[in-house]
């Protein structure tokens, strides 16, 4: 888990970090969290945890919010977060700073950059598995930033993180089954934005979302686990899409849901005590 994390935010660093040389790119800020959009004013994030300046300007600006009971989780928990916040701070003020200086050299205009990144618990409040949904948007002075979710499933149990492994007796398996469930929704979700756009279900089919699938494990890694009937029961998973994953980004992010009576049965006997087996439907919350 902690190594497809790394290379999810790596490649949001990569998509974001660059100056932007077009002078008639759309200045904008990043909107709040952890929902963000497309706003329409100046300037970037009120500075939170990290402030980059170059040559007394300031060059970009973390801002960080992390779960408000965060004090009261189990140590080992909370600290898990923290790490998956500080990983890429250095890295993001490095690169802003270094292309504040590029622009100096290269008398173009610079926009400070920003990176805001946002934490919340999603899941049961109680109960075995615990989840944490991260949204991280970076801003580096282009037409719109670039944000990606980064996911957290805790045993509370063990103490420990699991992925879609450790709760699968045969993942592969359980891999397929999902992907049975998640392509339709998907697709049944595509239509609703598309409406109008003239390109047919097998052709979205086979520019966005199968190639999503295939051959790409990491895939299955990015989910929350759905509240259920009661605190302590985890009712599904729901899947996040970011930009870019199933769709291009004036589509924005997907978040669909898959209840537990489709996988159930897949379940190691550890962690179908840990599921509503009775759910059978399960709404996401809004994508932004």
């Amino acid at each position: 888990m902690k190594q497809s994390y790394l290379i999810a935010f790596g490649a949001l660093l990569l998509a974001a970090c660059g100056a932007e040389q077009a002078e008639e790119a759309e200045s904008v800020r990043v909107s709040a969290l952890p929902r963000p959009e497309q706003p329409a004013g100046n300037g970037f994030s009120s500075p939170g945890e990290g402030i980059a300046i170059v040559n007394g300007s300031q060059a970009a600006s973390i801002d960080i919010s992390l779960p408000a009971n965060l004090d009261e989780l189990d140590e080992a928990l909370a600290k898990t977060l923290r790490e998956r916040v500080n990983a890429g701070q250095a890295g993001f003020l490095e690169a802003a700073q270094n292309d504040r200086r590029a622009a100096e050299n290269g008398d173009y205009d610079f926009k400070p950059h920003s990176l805001t990144v946002s934490w919340e618990q999603v899941g049961p409040e109680d109960g075995m598995l615990r989840s944490f949904l991260g949204v991280f948007a970076a801003y580096t002075g282009g037409a719109h930033p670039n944000y990606t979710f980064e996911v957290l499933n805790w045993d509370s149990k063990k103490g420990t993180e699991v992925g879609f492994a450790d709760l699968f007796a045969d993942p592969e398996e359980a891999r397929q089954i999902m992907r049975a469930s998640l392509q339709p929704k998907l697709m049944e979700a595509k239509r609703e934005r598309l409406n109008g756009f003239d390109a047919s279900d097998e052709q979205i089919l086979d520019t966005w979302v199968r190639p999503a699938f295939e051959e790409n494990a990491s895939v299955y890694e990015n989910f929350t686990v759905a509240p259920g009937g009661s605190d302590d029961l985890a009712g599904g998973m729901i899947y996040h899409f970011a930009p870019y994953m199933v769709g291009s980004y004036a589509e924005g992010a997907y978040e669909i849901g898959v209840p537990a009576s489709v996988f159930e049965a897949e379940l190691k006997p550890r962690y179908r005590e840990a599921f509503d087996g009775d759910v059978t439907e399960l709404t996401p919350p809004p994508a932004p």
